[in-house]
Order: structure tokens, then sequence, then C-alpha cells
């Protein structure tokens, strides 16, 4: 079964900046972006933030993994996302960091009848 992690925070709106090119959280989003292909089972990584909350930006980096035991392997790495941002925090606030486990909804547990067209 694919796994899902997803790393959220906040950060001020004066920390917008911090997402552009050759900033140090751009940066910090961009390497793990590189060096997760390495990972065992890993298949993807997206980074995201919000553009209607008021008065926060709100970040969500996911990654996508093969299953549950390339998922955990890799939170033990020193690659886990939620590593490298708190060892990136002294240079930007993070606000409200939280990391969140997530599998795949089934075809059949979401009640579809297949992939047949109707």
């Amino acid at each position: 079964m694919v796994a899902f992690l997803q790393v959220s925070f906040d950060i001020k709106p004066e920390q917008m900046n911090e997402l552009e090119i050759g900033s140090s959280l751009e940066r910090t989003l961009g390497y793990l972006k590189t060096l997760l292909p390495c990972e065992p089972g890993f298949i993807a990584a997206r980074g995201m933030y919000s553009l209607d909350i008021e008065g926060i930006t709100h970040l969500i980096f996911e990654t996508v993994w093969d299953t549950w035991e390339d998922l955990s392997g890799h939170q033990k790495s020193s690659l886990a996302e939620d590593k490298v941002l708190r060892e990136f925090q002294p240079y930007v606030e993070l606000q409200h960091l939280s990391v969140h486990k997530y599998g795949e909804v089934a075809e059949e547990t979401a009640g579809r009848p297949g992939r047949d067209c109707w």
C-alpha cells in the first residue's frame, strides 16, 4: 500500500520571501527534493503553500512512499523532513510544525464500482 508523509508548518507573512529561489527555506526544501529520491521506496515529493489564509502562510511538504516499511525506514533517517526542518528553524521561525502519515484510500473503500465508466 502506498504511504504518504505530510509535514506542515506556518510562517509569518513577512517571511514569504523565504520561498523565493535562492532563499534559505527554498534551498532546504530543494535539498530534500534532490536527496529523497535516493531513499528506498521513494516515489515523489511536492511542496505547497496556502493562498487563502489571512495573516499566515501555511506550508505543506508531502512525500509519497511505496510501502509503510519504506516510510518507517525514511523517518529514522537523517533526511526525515521534520528533522531537516527543525535544524533549519533557527533561520526561520516555523510555527505549528506537525507531521502526519496517511494511507491511500482504495477504490473498494471509496464506494466506487471499479474503473469502468458509466
